[in-house]
């Protein structure tokens, strides 16, 4: 399955897109989001449904299939790499080498890392491994992203919320306005 996204996004990953343009990187939950712009950035969906980072690095990045020519990046990595017998250690790694890659591409693109959303009532996720995750990887990258919490999306039990989640993990369309905003919030603050 992943493949055959890979296969059908090629040009989307290898192309840039006309304008000021803002590129997704990450698995489903960015690859499922219907957006066309973000504050007057085009977006580029480079997200692939299903990958973990590790394949991510493997199939796109490692074959210098991921194009770097945008104005900013918006990147989400982690969920599926939570369900495999991987270490914290090896998943924080993993996932910076996506973030090295596009730096040593692009030196002066704002690189915008979403922390790995909560899930609610998954047998598949664990929201404390979620939070060690998320804890390792704020640690690591933190002179190389402008991290969002994405915690704004709980529910009062932790839980990601239940208005923005379809099955307990994908998000909905309200659930994508409220990232929307928060990025949106994250470029103001970051001047642009």
């Amino acid at each position: 399955m992943i493949e055959k996204i890979i296969e059908e996004k090629f040009s989307v990953l290898a192309n840039d897109v006309e304008g000021k343009s803002i590129c997704m990187v990450g698995h489903s939950q960015l690859d499922q989001w219907d957006c066309e712009e973000i504050k007057g950035y085009k977006v580029r969906n480079c997200g692939i449904s299903g990958i973990s980072s590790f394949e991510y690095n493997e199939k796109i990045l490692n074959k210098n299939n991921l194009n770097c020519d945008a104005d900013i990046f918006l990147v989400m990595h982690g969920t599926n790499d939570i369900v495999w017998n991987y270490t914290i250690d090896e998943i924080v790694l993993s996932i910076k080498k996506t973030v090295d890659y596009i730096r040593e591409r692009n030196l002066s693109a704002p690189i915008i890392f979403l922390s790995c959303l909560h899930v609610n009532g998954r047998l598949d996720r664990n929201n404390s491994r979620i939070d060690e995750m998320n804890a390792a990887l704020k640690k690591i990258l933190k002179d190389s992203v402008i991290w969002v919490d994405t915690t704004f999306m709980d529910d009062k039990y932790g839980n990601l919320d239940e208005a923005y989640t379809k099955d307990g993990l994908h998000i909905t369309d309200a659930g994508y306005k409220a990232l929307k905003d928060e990025i949106e919030r994250t470029m103001r603050g970051i001047g642009l």
